[in-house]
């Protein structure tokens, strides 16, 4: 401990004594060492600690009101004013529970969420925004309806794999497929219908079967 510190009067000492502390009073903060708060008040230096409510945690050179308890033992209940009043950190405990019958509302210019592990759950779900960027290694969804409409749909992959039970596709203009190589197996009934039918091959063309019927 440094020696200002080592200054430091127990508020204990001033019990019994014409000068004892008041139950509220306002004080500086001196310096904060690992958890142990010093607060200076007409020229004394003492302990002091943060009071459960006050969740802005405090910083050197706050003014801050302090409160005692019957055994003259210093809390800090409120922080009055601050220089860099810019900047504010709130310590809340382990489990934390925020509750509100209606609403509750966030504004800012920019919100960041850090966690391990994030759980949402509400009965209805809206999202709005102009650009978003979703980035992670896997994504895993459960959904029983989902319905989709876009004006424009891009999706690149290095592999993309698709089973349905039943699939319909339906395409109002044009449906264009580009690939190096394709093939595709029924089991069943393979139908082609179509006003025009054009099929050409650079080398060669094989049509092979059972029975061929053209015409």
């Amino acid at each position: 401990m440094n020696t200002q510190a080592e200054n430091i009067i127990p508020i204990q000492s001033n019990l019994g004594s014409e000068n004892h502390l008041s139950n509220n009073f306002s004080a500086y903060i001196q310096e904060i060492n690992t958890g142990e708060i010093i607060i200076t008040y007409q020229g004394r230096l003492m302990k002091a600690e943060t009071a459960f409510s006050c969740l802005a945690q405090p910083m050197a050179g706050d003014q801050v009101l302090i409160s005692c308890d019957q055994h003259q033992q210093a809390y800090i209940i409120a922080i009055l004013k601050r220089e860099q009043a810019d900047q504010m950190t709130m310590q809340l405990p382990a489990r934390t529970i925020i509750n509100s019958s209606e609403s509750i509302t966030l504004a800012s210019q920019q919100i960041s969420q850090l966690a391990q592990k994030q759980i949402n759950k509400s009965c209805e779900h809206i999202t709005e925004f102009d650009q978003a960027i979703i980035k992670g290694n896997k994504l895993h969804s459960h959904v029983r309806q989902l319905h989709s409409i876009s004006d424009l749909v891009s999706t690149i992959a290095k592999q993309a794999i698709q089973k349905f039970n039943s699939y319909v596709r339906k395409s109002d203009t044009s449906d264009q497929v580009q690939a190096a190589q394709m093939s595709r197996k029924v089991d069943g009934l393979y139908t082609m219908n179509s006003k025009h039918t054009i099929m050409v091959s650079q080398k060669d063309t094989k049509i092979d079967g059972e029975h061929i019927h053209m015409g």
